[in-house]
């Protein structure tokens, strides 16, 4: 009698634990789901990257079809320019076939996001994949050495993220996903405030460490994962450097004032690090992109921004963010640059490389 009432307790202590369990999990992902915008339904990695959604859950298209991925930050982000659609419809005339581009281009992402997302979504046959990287990093140098992490977990958000994209076994909970970000603010704001990087602004005290370019290594390992995986799929890269604009005279006080020769104004360059820094790294991230498509000559095809962009008002909003016109011969560069890494019945006239009018 004794041994079956505890088994009933022990039953019923289960089953409390189970459905409590199962309450927590359903609060986790209405909260998650409601935040990233990811339905209820969504595996962790809708989370945190929630634009991989519309590319693993698209059809297939067509025989014939052109699918291009575009793996960057904001400037190739719809809410930043127009270089998504404007080179779709390029593509497109320049083809003759149907296009389709698949942005996972995200304000604020470093080569590291692109790999995890490449990483996930290189099952997908694509004809064309577009990587686009150089500043976004920068900010991940304004901190000591002995801080600086190479796997950016000095910075919260790739604490988080770096947990789930080196464990694929774990669960796919959303409980477990908000405990270890929770867990990883905690110890951001109170247990090791001093192991992280500000998640906006480089604090004031931390941007003389910028100076020090602190990500090149990481920069190369992240985009040589990528470029080895895409050489496994067989799936043509074009590298792009890094483009820049920084007038002579650019002061913050200037920039606030609208009084710089750009367009709008858009992003102080001090969101990244002091000028200084941010032009000596943009320049070692540039080296990085040029000595990689010299290595992984076959099947990789380089479109040197940086040195073909014209500068001014009339091109660029900030130090690197484009206006219309920008965009427009941003795209036009690419379409004429690609060369023999667009499909059969490509681009008529111009020479491979041949910088845009």
């Amino acid at each position: 009698m004794k041994r079956m009432q505890t088994w009933k307790k022990i039953l019923f202590v289960g089953t409390c634990g189970v459905l409590a369990l199962v309450l927590l999990e359903g609060i986790c992902r209405t909260e998650w789901s409601l935040r990233a915008e990811a339905p209820f339904l969504s595996p962790n990695l809708y989370f945190y990257y929630p634009e991989l959604r519309a590319v693993l859950e698209a059809e297939e298209g067509g025989e014939g079809d052109l699918d291009v991925l575009l793996l960057g930050g904001s400037v190739l982000h719809e809410d930043w320019g127009t270089i998504p659609q404007t080179l779709q419809e390029r593509l497109t005339l320049a083809a003759r076939r149907e296009v389709r581009v698949h942005n996972l281009a995200r304000p604020g992402h470093t080569t590291l996001d692109s790999w995890y997302k490449y990483r996930r979504a290189a099952a997908r046959d694509f004809d064309l994949v577009l990587v686009y990287h150089g500043i976004n990093e920068l900010r991940l140098n304004n901190c000591p050495e002995d801080v600086f992490r190479p796997d950016y977990g000095h910075y919260s958000w790739y604490r988080v993220i770096n947990r789930f994209e080196r464990r694929p076994g774990w669960p796919d909970l959303a409980l477990l996903y908000a405990l270890i970000y929770r867990g990883t603010r905690l110890h951001e704001k109170v247990i090791a405030p001093d192991a992280y990087i500000s998640r906006d602004r480089p604090e004031d005290s931390m941007v003389r460490f910028g100076g020090e370019i602190k990500t090149v290594q990481a920069f190369q390992r992240n985009l040589t994962s990528l470029l080895d995986l895409a050489r496994e799929r067989k799936q043509p890269v074009i590298l792009m450097t890094f483009c820049s604009y920084l007038p002579e005279n650019y002061t913050l006080e200037r920039f606030q004032e609208g009084a710089l020769d750009y367009c709008l104004h858009s992003c102080a360059v001090e969101i990244w690090g002091e000028r200084e820094h941010v032009v000596k790294g943009l320049q070692a991230h540039n080296r990085v992109i040029r000595n990689l498509e010299e290595r992984f000559s076959e099947g990789v095809r380089l479109v040197d921004q940086e040195e073909r962009m014209p500068r001014g008002r009339d091109y660029f909003n900030d130090v690197c963010h484009l206006t219309q016109r920008g965009c427009d011969v941003f795209v036009e560069n690419i379409v004429r640059g690609i060369g023999d890494l667009l499909p059969p019945g490509g681009p008529a006239g111009g020479r491979g490389g041949e910088p845009a009018p």
